[in-house]
């Protein structure tokens, strides 16, 4: 054998030997080589909109199951969402997204937009409070908790059990109707998700009981200084998104204007099962996507693709997201 075909064979032998390790589990550490480092540490991503300091937080992430689609996109036929689902990284169980939360230091507030979620309603989430600390502020700091709507994977960082204020010093500001639809008893027959959503929404702001401020829910309402409300009903009957403009930069960031960010905005005319009232729903999510596609203002949102920070491209019936760079800084 030649010395070039002893070569090849001796290779062969090392791929072949290579191929029967075993991927899962422990990896075989080759001496010198450093171990592997596991899971991410707490994530979060910060970025400047005029003179305001923006942080988005990791919270976590969320699934369903294939056959909770048919329920959550009940206009969607099996050959049309099927092409989505492989361009939005699809895995065999279901349909999945982040979760997010967002930090706002205007110099006069240290704000939050929603607050992530708990795992012991939705295992995978709950890290908001790990990562704000992460960022360098505390849950002690933060002086106002700005409410979407009151959703578990958006209100149960309030508190996990329902006594314990994990933002002590906070004032929650949320829509007077979202608040009436979460606590009236009258409304329950109403929640799409029945109770077991209903009792995390109490939960989430019960130990709050006099620093709950609740608002109307009204176009341009300065929610705290130079923060302003966009109304979005129908996923929610309070939901609402919050707008802020510093040295001619804007920034919307929504609750769940989207939860799928390329199935939604290409196909955003499709109904949202989970939608207290899915027509109006489509209505909010069009006139949101219009406005901040018209305007090029950036836009943040709880499910959109981490780091959370991009722009809505208007295409033929639909849209695209394009995310800003996180080397942008």
């Amino acid at each position: 054998m030649s010395g070039k075909s002893l070569a090849f064979a001796r290779r062969a032998a090392l791929w072949a030997a290579a191929a029967t390790v075993p991927l899962a589990g422990a990896v075989a550490q080759t001496a010198g080589v450093p171990a592997q480092r596991g899971p991410n540490p707490p994530r979060f991503h910060r970025i400047k909109v005029g003179d305001v300091e923006v942080t988005t937080l990791l919270d976590g992430g969320m699934g369903g199951t294939n056959e909770g689609i048919r329920n959550f996109f009940p206009d969607a036929r099996p050959e049309e969402i099927a092409p989505l689902r492989d361009q939005a990284f699809a895995i065999p169980q279901g349909l999945h997204q982040p979760v997010g939360a967002y930090v706002i230091n205007t110099g006069r507030n240290l704000a939050m937009i929603d607050c992530g979620g708990h795992s012991s309603f939705i295992p995978t989430t709950g890290g908001t409070l790990e990562a704000l600390r992460a960022s360098g502020y505390s849950p002690e700091q933060v002086d106002t908790v700005l409410l979407t709507h009151i959703h578990p994977e958006h209100a149960l960082g309030l508190s996990y059990d329902g006594t314990t204020r994990n933002f002590p010093n906070a004032e929650i500001v949320v829509t007077q109707i979202d608040h009436q639809f979460w606590t009236d008893p009258a409304m329950e027959s109403r929640v799409p998700q029945g109770q077991r959503f209903i009792e995390a929404a109490r939960r989430a702001i019960r130990p709050y009981g006099g620093r709950i401020r609740t608002t109307e829910m009204r176009e341009g309402l300065e929610v705290i200084p130079g923060v302003f409300m966009d109304p979005a009903p129908g996923h929610t009957p309070g939901h609402v998104s919050f707008r802020l403009t510093s040295q001619n930069q804007t920034i919307l960031i929504w609750g769940d204007i989207a939860h799928q960010m390329l199935i939604q905005l290409a196909r955003p005319r499709w109904r949202v099962g989970v939608d207290v009232d899915s027509a109006m729903g489509v209505q909010s999510r069009l006139r949101t996507l219009d406005m901040v596609s018209q305007e090029k203002i950036l836009i943040g949102g709880v499910h959109v693709p981490w780091p959370g920070f991009g722009r809505v491209v208007k295409d033929g019936e639909g849209y695209v997201y394009a995310p800003r760079p996180a080397q942008f800084g």
